[in-house]
């Protein structure tokens, strides 16, 4: 299935890149942050303490909520430091970690503690205005990603459908990252 010719080969290089972000965000990242969700959640002590930050009040649940982001700054830090010494593997390990790991804590506490931070009027605000930006950027964006999708299948690139190629290329990075499971 793969193009002999350079430009599908050049295809193949720009789209890597990208395919191999979006296999490490969703089979590895958000596959292991949901999976790690549902295997404390059903522990009562995660049960009660998800319980528990439902009812704090407004002015109490923000601080919880901070929480995070603080550890997730801290980490940003410390991976710098790391990083000015010369220890980037150790920097990445605690960027990725500590950022995925307060994303993680980030949202579970946002789900239970949701309806007391609306409460507070400066917060509803900001979260309502993130949300109408969100929508007006993906409105923005809306007519360019028509065009895309209308006019990239018909590439003289390679003569290859952009977004078929771009499966098939995310199809072969996954089997290389993901272990193989025995068929039954």
């Amino acid at each position: 299935m793969r193009p002999k010719r350079w430009p599908g080969r050049a295809l193949d290089l720009l789209l890597f890149v990208p395919a191999l972000l979006f296999v490490v965000s969703e089979h590895v990242l958000w596959a292991g942050s949901r999976a790690l969700l549902r295997s404390i959640a059903g522990l009562s002590a995660v049960r009660a303490a998800h319980l528990w930050l439902g009812l704090l009040p407004p002015y109490a649940a923000l601080p919880v909520f901070l929480v995070p982001d603080l550890f997730s700054h801290a980490s940003e830090l410390w991976a710098g430091v790391l990083l000015a010494r010369g220890h980037m593997l150790a920097a990445t390990l605690l960027v990725v970690l500590g950022k995925g790991l307060a994303t993680v804590v980030l949202v579970w506490i946002y789900q239970a503690c949701e309806p007391a931070l609306l409460r507070v009027a400066w917060f509803a605000r900001l979260h309502h205005a993130v949300l109408r930006l969100r929508g007006r950027v993906l409105d923005r964006v809306r007519p360019a990603r028509a065009w895309l999708v209308a006019v990239l299948p018909r590439s003289a690139t390679s003569g290859w459908h952009v977004t078929r190629r771009f499966r098939w290329l995310r199809r072969r990075v996954a089997v290389g990252l993901l272990p193989i499971r025995p068929r039954n």
